[in-house]
């Protein structure tokens, strides 16, 4: 067998977290294994595919922002097949130039097997939380797999049971065989931590936020709930992680305008990986409140260190948090400020809770993750 992955948007947008966190430890892994892999681009000025050299991969994954592939080569992928081949999607390809309702139909004639990695449904869920482009494409997507696709992972039972809904919906009687396999939350480790140009924040007592800011994370709530207890805990501060994402404008203005901004309220947008386990290992607490998520990846990785994590009861968060997360179950202020106030002012309360999570919480890694794809991947 021979897998082919496409990461075409991946190279074009650089970013190294959400999805594109799940592309690079993917990456990390097939490149070590003997398993055949193929890593392509698509070449808009040429107009054609192009196949990446996998000896360059390890140098790219070290330097995403600005690695420059000195070894591609034009590759027909629509060459009649002398092997078993996948064609294999876990890249935001919705967005692609490369329309997956026109390119699918052509690799099942050429004789692949089409395999997709379906995160969440937010675009035709929750429409007015996403990117117009992902509004606008990401429903023709999700009807191409429903015609095309013969494997499907999901991250959580959760995102699986959102996409069946959607494709009984749309009148798709097609039966297609799926996979749920939990994300890892382990770090990716590369280079030196940055702990000096930090060491301030390290050493203060935090709330940490991590997540790209828009306005399905619901970062506003959190401040407003920080804003109601900050005058009786004045060692308490506020840190944002996370890029400053979609149709936000209003409270990044608000934020960077905040009296406190720089003082006891921070937000830090281009962390590095080992640096953020840092910023986890050193939390007082953690909160993460999405409307809704595929998985909720920044739970996972809070409670691998033990942190008593905040999150919304809904979507995959529950499947995520288990009983090591707290939850709030409407998403309003005074619930947060409730279960902040519970560990500020119980001390045997906070460590009870932190030692259970410790001494009980599993993490998924992500060699697990990678080894139950192929696992299942080889049975199709």
């Amino acid at each position: 067998m021979r897998l082919y992955v496409d990461i075409s948007e991946f190279l074009r947008t650089r970013i190294t977290t959400g999805i594109q966190r799940v592309i690079r430890e993917f990456l990390q892994r097939a490149v070590a294994d003997e398993y055949k892999i193929n890593i392509i681009y698509f070449d808009i000025d040429l107009k054609r595919y192009q196949l990446l050299d996998n000896y360059e991969i390890e140098n790219f994954l070290s330097d995403i922002k600005s690695y420059r592939f000195k070894s591609k080569r034009d590759i027909d992928i629509f060459l009649e097949p002398e092997e078993e081949r996948f064609f294999f999607d876990l890249d935001s390809v919705w967005n692609s130039c490369v329309k997956r309702e026109e390119l699918y139909p052509k690799l099942k004639h050429s004789g692949f097997k089409i395999v997709n990695l379906i995160y969440d449904l937010t675009p035709v869920l929750l429409p007015e939380y996403a990117k117009d482009n992902s509004r606008a494409n990401f429903p023709s997507f999700l009807k191409a797999v429903c015609r095309h696709s013969d494997l499907l992972f999901f991250d959580s039972e959760s995102a699986k049971n959102d996409f069946f809904r959607f494709k009984e919906l749309e009148g798709f009687n097609r039966s297609i065989t799926s996979k749920v396999v939990p994300l890892g939350s382990d770090f990716f480790k590369e280079g030196c931590v940055n702990s000096v140009e930090y060491s301030d924040i390290l050493k203060k007592r935090y709330i940490l936020f991590v997540g790209t800011i828009e306005p399905r994370k619901n970062h506003a709530l959190v401040l407003k709930a920080f804003e109601e207890i900050e005058k009786d805990y004045l060692d308490l501060n506020l840190l944002f992680i996370g890029k400053t994402g979609w149709k936000r404008d209003a409270f990044v203005k608000y934020l960077y305008t905040h009296p406190l901004k720089d003082k006891r309220v921070y937000h830090l947008s281009n962390v590095d990986d080992m640096t953020l386990e840092l910023f986890y290992q050193n939390a007082f607490m953690v909160t993460y409140l999405s409307e809704y998520e595929g998985y909720g990846l920044p739970v996972a990785e809070s409670l691998q260190y033990a942190n008593i994590t905040v999150t919304s009861k809904n979507s995959s968060m529950i499947e995520v948090g288990n009983s090591y997360a707290d939850y709030i179950i409407e998403n309003k202020k005074e619930e947060l400020v409730e279960l902040l106030l519970l560990y500020l002012n119980n001390q045997n309360i906070y460590e009870r809770r932190k030692k259970f999570i410790k001494n009980h919480y599993s993490p998924h890694t992500w060699s697990q993750f990678y080894m139950k794809f192929m696992r299942e991947l080889s049975r199709v």
